[in-house]
């Protein structure tokens, strides 16, 4: 008796390690978060030229800290565990005590915007589990915002949209260490915008927010500036800001 309860318990031990280790075939889609976190990519929810509902739910990550071969990159399922509604245009960043907690905000519902939707959740990439939802009081959902996040922890979430209608050019913070909130100076701000791109430098600015001083500025920048655009992609690479588009 004793040897099947022991065989039961290695039973339900090998099928939790395959539960959270599931290879899963990803398919195009938009409008979807990335995180990068520890060597992993976490990809979460979207939708594609189809609609299709499933895309919706699908939660799964790449693992970038093992060899890969870029013909054939291994996805990770974890869409049986996410508890977040189908949704677009989110901001996801990387935070929490230990910098493994994946801090989601806002997004647009993707059936309707009556959809019983939290403001904030969090997932733990250590123990790949959501945290109790985050409280948001006096706080309206947002899409199409980018989330920058400092040393300390603090995420910067800059303008946005609502319900796909209305923008803004607010500064929302949101302490991912002691889960509070505050908000940000919007004097000199951008005009209200979203789908933009935001990048962090390493002397601690935001283009074009000063962190230090919480100051707003326009830098002067030489050479023939591109036209503006919407939907792309900044990154820091040495001394350049690469926008991909």
């Amino acid at each position: 008796m004793s040897i099947l309860i022991v065989l039961w318990f290695l039973i339900q031990l090998l099928n939790n390690v395959n539960c959270q280790n599931v290879l899963f075939k990803p398919t195009q889609r938009y409008g979807h978060s990335s995180t990068f976190i520890d060597g992993k990519l976490y990809i979460l929810s979207g939708r594609d030229d189809a609609g299709a509902a499933r895309i919706g739910k699908e939660f799964f990550f790449i693992d970038f800290s093992v060899p890969f071969n870029t013909q054939n990159v291994l996805s990770y399922d974890l869409s049986s565990i996410n508890v977040v509604p189908s949704h677009v245009s989110a901001a996801t960043v990387k935070g929490g005590a230990n910098n493994k907690t994946l801090i989601f905000y806002g997004g647009i519902p993707y059936i309707n915007n009556k959809v019983a939707m939290s403001l904030v959740y969090a997932f733990d990439t250590q123990t790949n589990s959501w945290a109790p939802k985050i409280t948001s009081d006096n706080l309206i959902r947002k899409g199409s915002l980018t989330g920058i996040v400092d040393d300390n922890g603090k995420a910067y979430l800059f303008g946005g949209i609502f319900v796909e209608k209305t923008s803004f050019n607010d500064m929302l913070i949101l302490d991912t260490i002691n889960l509070s909130w505050k908000i940000g100076n919007s004097s000199n701000a951008p005009s209200p915008r979203n789908a933009y791109g935001a990048t962090l430098l390493s002397n601690h600015l935001i283009i074009y927010l000063d962190l230090t001083n919480y100051e707003w500025y326009i830098p002067k920048i030489s050479g023939t500036i591109p036209g503006t655009r919407y939907w792309h992609q900044a990154n820091v690479i040495g001394k350049y800001m690469v926008i991909s588009f």
